[in-house]
């Protein structure tokens, strides 16, 4: 979904349809991170997961509703509109996690971190630091309020070329609270339904909640 360097901003939606298989779930995590002939040297199972996570992409930045609300923030945001709207959509899935989560949500965060820090054999070492970031630092959970979102876009900014472009984000969200959430409601939907083709892979698994919620070291 993101045409910038900030793939480890924007990734709970692709772990939270990709929960029922941890090679799946590896492979959307890695989606924005593996180019080229390195995809090849995977195991199969996380090659299909980052297809799926390509695959979520393009149905996003294709949807006619994600497009209009990405105009709405073209005026204030510029080229980052649709970065903005990425990232909101983790927020908007927490709020609506009632409806579209898997799991309870702690269980769903402690599961999905034990998942990723078991295949870390699968990514370079770079990954590797966003894992032990996001496991530091809970990541995860920054999407559930309206600071934890504020502090995602702070460390978002070093990242970005124009910078400036982010100044009033929070505000934006504020503003188009309801546009953000009804296309949200709009999309998920249709991306849960292109995730459960990815459910007739032979190996995949089906995840409940993890035994305990603590987390990997």
């Amino acid at each position: 979904m993101l045409n910038v360097d900030s793939s480890s901003m924007n990734f709970l939606a692709h772990l939270t349809l990709s929960y029922f298989n941890t090679d799946l779930q590896a492979g959307n995590f890695l989606g924005d991170f593996v180019k080229g002939k390195a995809k090849a040297e995977l195991p199969v199972g996380v090659q299909r997961g980052i297809d799926m996570h390509r695959a979520i992409d393009a149905m996003t930045d294709t949807d006619p509703d994600v497009k209009a609300l990405n105009h709405l923030l073209t005026n204030r945001h510029g080229r980052y509109a649709s970065v903005i709207t990425d990232i909101g959509f983790d927020h908007f899935l927490c709020l609506n996690w009632e409806q579209f989560g898997p799991l309870e949500f702690d269980g769903f965060r402690v599961g999905t971190y034990w998942a990723l820090h078991a295949r870390r054999g699968s990514m370079s070492g770079r990954v590797r630091g966003y894992i032990q970031g996001m496991l530091n630092h809970d990541w995860l959970t920054l999407y559930q309020s309206p600071e934890g979102m504020a502090h995602v876009f702070e460390r978002l900014r070093p990242r970005l070329s124009k910078p400036e472009l982010l100044d009033g984000v929070n505000e934006s969200i504020t503003e188009y609270h309801d546009e953000f959430n009804q296309t949200f409601l709009a999309l998920f939907p249709r991306l849960q339904t292109l995730a459960d083709a990815y459910r007739s892979d032979p190996t995949k698994t089906h995840r409940s909640a993890p035994g305990s919620l603590q987390l990997p070291t």
